[in-house]
């Protein structure tokens, strides 16, 4: 059950919070500001380089930060960025596409961990419960296009999380519990052996009992005869399509339970010369808890399974089958080792992600004795990546090469026991297939003079799709091999006229094969038809931006751009009624980003930051899975033992033409708040308390979102 906490408590505890804190000595300035001018990132140019003097819109989060607004996840981490959405309505138990920025979803999004891609190789979505947010040391997230260094992933933006260095003595614990039956709790060790030999090991527990997100209902009868007990209480509403529906009940709650390993070894060979091994395993589950029924009989007893007399006049006979939900799981295995050479400037990372067990069972009963289906979709991906820089006065050149291999296969079984995916007794189709991109590239930051400068790249992608092949009972195909080869360019001016200073302008060229999702994947009975002649994507991106350090305390960014897409894919209906991906003609995008940070003294801190994004497809029709406004605001209070934030996000409506607004499943534009207060009641330990969606407001991203969750812990570090 959701605790209820009313807006008076809240806000008075937040307040009495700041109030106490008021009478406690300040930190410095430094422990407030959010950008400073010498914070330096990686990921942009592949080199270490000063941020406001990168041509491009960048945007960092500590471990600092993370640890102070009680975030459970990584997309909570993002989600209050510049030109940042989380569609993710589920929270820790959701399974859905996660981060849109400027228009991009995941597919168009690199996210990089400790130098490996998380963008798995079925549909090249985020695994985001993978990586546990207490080991990490830094997010740095780079907007625009990046594919000259990064390859067709990189053609919204590049995530790259950094996980904490096991040479560093450290240990943390920590606890927390919240809204819906919630637990975050694990331990992270960073122990340096020897001058030589450091390891580490982390492991954390996530568990919720969820928030109810689906419905089952109908908009028809499907009998003219009753089966079983007739009972009432069917609810009768409207649709956001305008149409009127029948609601029997829910399929109970979103739950999901998740443990995560990590373990790292780094062994350094002198002071510039050392080797990292990383490891990560991810057991993840989600599956429905507490299906509720609003059908009862004539004794006020709950109905799952009879009948029920709906105004059109026929009967909608049910289930248990009505009330279940997927049963899913995904195994992830992914081992990680890097060579680093900063005498010479040499990186080399090789990695293996291995997707084990990835799929979800469905059935007819809530024991999972029935029959039932089960689908599963197991894939790998490998990448190798060298680079190597050189530096003189004006010029810093990085160079190197990528290879990457992704394959993936699909069962679609018949079970003799639903809840038991091993209880197969029919394969029904499988399918699968191979893409293969090898990578040269090459990049110069060239500086004219103190003031001017441009940073030019190439890259040379050779890809393949190869593999591929669909098997049921009654067909057997081999799809065809196909290879392309892509040059992406990129160059960016920019223009110092001080230290504090940045105007920039940038182009970039983006190539991005189809996902093994898209090509391979060919299910008619649900509706689905795979399109092995998919074409890659080509994206031409252009983009104008201002960045302003006025003083320590006050941080502007401006950033313009446009970005014109050839052949993009997208998913549409055939005569037949069934779904498939095509390529389009075109899709353009044009947005503006707009941020402003102030620290206000040294103890209150706020930021805002507003994006507008238009996603139009080549006749002009808007992409509606995308919102074109995007607000986040926030204040940042801090002194001596405690801290505390309020922010809000505001979204503009998705609804697609012709759906009616304030009905089930119509995505309004909303507006959330959260709040939250930490205070260390000893030197190792800190108390922990946030509230999200504080004004409980209920909106929908297909699916329902949650209300209000309030999150309570205790965190201990040595």
């Amino acid at each position: 059950m959701k605790k209820k906490i009313s807006k008076s408590v809240l806000m008075t505890a937040l307040i009495t919070g700041l109030c106490i804190g008021g009478v406690q000595s300040a930190f410095a300035a430094d422990d407030l500001n959010t950008f400073a001018l010498d914070e330096y990132v990686v990921t942009a140019t592949r080199t270490m380089e000063q941020a406001i003097k990168i041509p491009a819109m960048v945007s960092v989060v500590t471990e600092q930060q993370i640890k102070e607004k009680n975030v459970n996840t990584i997309t909570d981490a993002l989600k209050m960025l510049p030109g940042v959405y989380d569609a993710r309505p589920g929270g820790m138990s959701d399974t859905a596409n996660g981060i849109q920025i400027r228009g991009y979803g995941e597919e168009d999004i690199l996210v990089l961990y400790d130098g490996m891609p998380l963008n798995d190789g079925y549909s090249t979505d985020v695994n985001w419960s993978v990586v546990s947010v207490d080991d990490v040391a830094k997010i740095e997230v780079v907007k625009g296009a990046a594919s000259s260094l990064y390859g067709g992933k990189a053609v919204g933006a590049v995530i790259n999380i950094i996980s904490k260095d096991p040479d560093k003595d450290s240990v943390r614990a920590y606890f927390n519990y919240g809204s819906d039956s919630t637990w975050k709790r694990g331990v992270n060790l960073n122990k340096k052996i020897n001058e030589k030999l450091s390891v580490g090991f982390g492991y954390e527990n996530k568990e919720t009992d969820g928030h109810p997100k689906k419905l089952v209902q109908t908009q028809k009868g499907n009998s003219d005869t009753p089966s079983g007990t007739i009972g009432t209480g069917v609810v009768t509403d409207i649709r956001n399509n305008g149409k009127t529906i029948y609601i029997l009940g829910l399929p109970g709650t979103g739950a999901s339970e998740d443990n995560t390993y990590n373990f790292k070894i780094k062994y350094k060979f002198d002071d510039d010369k050392s080797l990292n091994y990383r490891y990560t395993h991810d057991d993840y589950k989600y599956f429905a808890v507490d299906p509720v029924s609003y059908i009862h009989d004539a004794n006020g007893n709950k109905l799952f399974e009879g009948s029920v007399l709906l105004p059109d006049g026929k009967y909608y006979n049910f289930d248990e089958g009505d009330f279940t939900d997927y049963d899913g799981r995904r195994k992830v295995d992914r081992h990680a080792i890097q060579y680093r050479d900063e005498d010479n400037k040499i990186d080399f990372n090789i990695g293996v992600t291995d997707v084990k067990d990835f799929g979800y069972s469905t059935g007819s009963d809530f024991a999972g004795e029935g029959s039932g289906n089960d689908s599963k979709y197991p894939n790998k991906s490998y990448k190798a990546d060298f680079q190597k820089v050189w530096e003189s006065d004006n010029n810093t050149v990085v160079a190197g090469f990528n290879l990457q291999k992704d394959s993936m296969d699909y069962i679609k079984s018949s079970l003799a026991h639903w809840g038991d995916k091993n209880s197969v007794t029919s394969v029904k189709s499988t399918m699968g297939g191979t893409n293969i991109i090898g990578a040269l590239f090459i990049q110069d930051q060239y500086k004219f003079n103190d003031k001017f400068g441009v940073t030019a790249g190439l890259r040379l992608d050779h890809y393949q799709k190869k593999d591929g092949y669909y098997r049921d009972k009654s067909l057997s195909i081999n799809q065809e091999d196909e290879k392309y080869t892509e040059l992406s360019p990129k160059v960016a001016f920019e223009y110092t006229p001080n230290e504090n200073t940045t105007y920039y302008i940038s182009y970039g060229h983006s190539f991005n094969p189809p996902t093994l999702y898209k090509l391979y994947r060919h299910d008619p009975s649900y509706g689905y038809v795979a399109n092995p002649d998919l074409e890659p994507e080509i994206t031409d991106t252009f983009e104008v931006g201002l960045k302003k350090q006025f003083d320590k305390k006050t941080y502007m960014g401006i950033a313009l751009y446009s970005a014109k897409t050839t052949d993009m894919i997208n998913a549409e209906t055939r005569d037949d009624g069934k779904k498939w991906y095509v390529n389009i003609d075109e899709a353009k995008r044009l947005g503006a980003e707009f941020e402003l940070r102030h620290d206000f003294n040294n103890n209150l801190g706020g930021y805002i930051n507003y994006s507008i994004q238009n996603v139009e497809d080549g006749n002009g029709e808007r992409l509606y899975s995308f919102p074109k406004n995007l607000l986040h605001a926030g204040l940042k209070y801090k002194k001596d033992k405690l801290s505390a934030y309020i922010d809000g996000q505001y979204v503009s409506s998705c609804n697609e033409p012709g759906w009616t607004s304030n009905k089930l499943y119509s995505e309004d534009g909303f507006f959330i708040a959260n709040i939250g207060v930490n205070y260390k009641i000893m030197k190792n330990a800190t108390l922990t308390f946030a509230v999200d969606n504080l004004f409980d407001k209920e909106y929908w991203q297909w699916y329902k979102a949650a209300g209000r969750t309030v999150m309570t812990g205790v965190q201990f570090e040595f």
